[in-house]
């Protein structure tokens, strides 16, 4: 297919998708999404991010081997956390050893936290991402999710719907060669994921690294599409970073109206940094939303547990409760017949 004929397919669709209003947005640019609730009917899901890239050189309280995932997940979780996502930092081409890292970490979560809400990452590879400017596999990245569901593990699944650059500036202003890689999810990505929701029952955690990102979800939502037991995570960074909006309130408020109108679950995380020193954590909280922390987000903060103790504190004085386990698969919806709280 030549540009032309690309950009007339395009074209087509983008009309069939405005008449059929699946991408029909709020009407007043004015609206303040999401502000009218009652803070004491409104739980907070309060996600614990527990590694991500941070090795113990970055930070020594960071988990790094499965064991270390494991007791680490089931501290946060003892502490109040809703839910805690986490990367076993050893993706293979075999999906089934890649599966099996999270297996062994999530086993004896699952034994203490019957009702416990725990994910893994997607199974990529930063450093060969960068080297051969491509991405695995669609049943590479994705396929492992069914594998820890199906032992009655996972009961949420990574659901990121798109691509963006991911890097830190030089001093010239430049994207660093060193660090920079691709995050990216193709639409089969999406389908694998999706699938294994609906087959097995897993909530989904979507993430939404840009404007476009959340169109995707808007889209999905209008189309009757995306998971039971779905959530947004809406990142933000600072000027260091290459992708994703600046962490202010103007940024937030475009997030919030796009979704104005939609029954949708929602957190914000910042990269790099300390969310809570932001304005949007408090915002996030007075207008109904959450907010994420962890050692994946602010590497070289205090430990897990540390950061999660003092978001509650942050959360108690806004006047909100936070959801924890069989409240937390309800509030969530997550229809994982293995954690899903008998009637």
């Amino acid at each position: 297919m030549n540009r032309r004929e690309f950009l007339g397919t395009v074209a087509a669709t983008g009309a069939t998708l405005a008449a059929s209003r699946v991408l029909a947005g709020p009407a007043t640019s004015g609206m303040r999404s999401n502000f009218a609730f009652k803070k004491n009917e409104t739980p907070v899901i309060l996600e614990v991010a527990i590694n991500g890239s941070t090795t113990k050189k970055i930070n020594p309280t960071s988990p790094e081997t499965a064991a270390e995932i494991g007791k680490e997940t089931i501290k946060c979780l003892d502490a109040g956390a809703t839910i805690v996502h986490a990367h076993s930092n050893k993706p293979s081409t075999d999906v089934k050893a890649a599966a099996q890292v999270y297996i062994d970490a999530f086993k004896p979560v699952r034994k203490k936290h019957p009702y416990g809400i725990f994910y893994p990452t997607a199974n990529f590879d930063p450093a060969l991402y960068h080297k051969n400017r491509t991405v695995w596999a669609p049943e590479i990245q994705s396929g492992h999710y069914r594998l820890i569901s199906e032992g009655g593990l996972a009961n949420m699944v990574l659901l990121d719907t798109g691509v963006v650059p991911i890097a830190a500036f030089d001093k010239n202003g430049m994207m660093q060669d060193k660090g920079f890689w691709w995050y990216g999810f193709w639409p089969n990505d999406n389908k694998i994921a999706i699938d294994t929701c609906n087959d097995l029952g897993c909530g989904a955690s979507i993430s939404v690294f840009e404007p476009g990102w959340m169109k995707n979800v808007v889209a999905m939502a209008h189309a009757g599409t995306l998971p039971r037991g779905s959530k947004l995570n809406i990142y933000f960074a600072d000027y260091r970073y290459s992708g994703m909006a600046p962490a202010i309130p103007e940024a937030l408020q475009l997030y919030l109206h796009m979704i104005e109108g939609l029954d949708l679950k929602w957190s914000i995380g910042v990269i790099g940094d300390d969310v809570m020193a932001t304005p949007l954590a408090q915002m996030a909280l007075e207008r109904g939303g959450s907010f994420r922390i962890g050692l994946e987000d602010w590497g070289k903060g205090p430990s897990n547990v540390e950061q999660l103790e003092r978001a509650k504190e942050m959360i108690n004085k806004v006047g909100r409760p936070v959801v924890t386990g069989a409240d937390a698969i309800k509030y969530l919806d997550i229809p994982f017949a293995a954690t899903r709280p008998k009637a």
